[in-house]
């Protein structure tokens, strides 16, 4: 049997190495090249959410201050702002609470496998309203786990990744893919439908479907499922991200050698 493939994380994105040393882009960082400007317009105006709040405290600060110059304002204005941008913060703060919620998510998947689990994660209020989407959403249907974390790739097509669920839903063997955020975006479909390809070239059953779940994370709101209308057509269109992915970061390591090439002239 082959062993599963080492998980890398660089600035390029995350990597899967095979035990022969090929490396393969994850199937999320190969997504990351799909330009998404809904996520562009949220940054900006959480930005300037931050700013305009903190102007109107240092302006209300200054009443009882000395006049400020203009570069000391901005210099002022700017150590209060920091250096890690707000959509960043945000987006840190999300992953966390996903990131636990996937932690329980799995923790109960693999005990109802019988396999050997750490104890179960400790869980936030928004965590905790994720874990019970999921459990509301588990106590609906007959689930029934077969592969839990899977670590699959495709060498032919040349990607990897980690599904999160392969199981019997309502005895239809199914892909399920869990997710935290706010919607279910188009790209998921895509992801999904790779990892469907993926563990067949691997030599596992074909899963008859594939879907998405989400999760969310405030007691108000209810799980949404989304099942990938047509697998072959999503992963037609993966290749074409995959192709995309491919030129681009080879282009990107090409400028990225020959500014260090300069750099080393220059200091030469």
């Amino acid at each position: 049997m082959a062993s599963k493939p080492v998980q890398q994380t660089t600035r390029d994105g995350r990597f899967y190495v095979l035990e022969d040393g090929t490396r393969l882009p994850s199937v999320t960082t190969v997504l990351s090249s799909i330009g998404k400007p809904a996520l562009v317009t949220w940054a900006a105006n959480l930005e300037r959410e931050l700013v305009m709040e903190a102007a109107a405290d240092l302006n209300e600060d200054m009443k009882a201050l000395t006049a400020m110059s203009r570069p000391s304002y901005l210099s002022t204005l700017g150590r209060r702002l920091g250096d890690i941008k707000a959509h960043h913060r945000e987006s840190e703060k999300a992953c966390d609470i996903g990131s636990a919620a996937h932690a329980a998510v799995e923790h109960t998947l693999k005990t109802a496998l019988g396999l050997t689990v750490s104890p179960a994660p400790r869980l936030g209020p928004e965590a905790a309203c994720a874990y019970a989407a999921f459990q509301a959403w588990a106590k609906e249907h007959d689930v029934r786990p077969i592969r839990v974390e899977d670590r699959v790739w495709s060498r032919r097509y040349g990607y990897a990744g980690t599904t999160d669920l392969l199981a019997e839903v309502d005895g239809v063997l199914t892909l399920v893919d869990f997710k935290t955020s706010k919607a279910i975006y188009a790209e998921s479909t895509l992801q999904v439908a790779a990892y469907v390809k993926a563990l067949e070239e691997m030599g596992h059953e074909r899963a008859a479907r594939g879907m998405i779940v989400r999760i969310p994370k405030t007691a108000d709101s209810t799980f949404e499922v989304l099942e990938v209308p047509d697998l072959d057509a999503a992963f037609g269109v993966f290749l074409h991200v995959v192709e995309l992915f491919t030129w681009w970061h080879a282009e990107d390591l090409k400028s990225k050698a020959a500014w260090q090439a300069r750099r080393s002239q220059a200091v030469a």
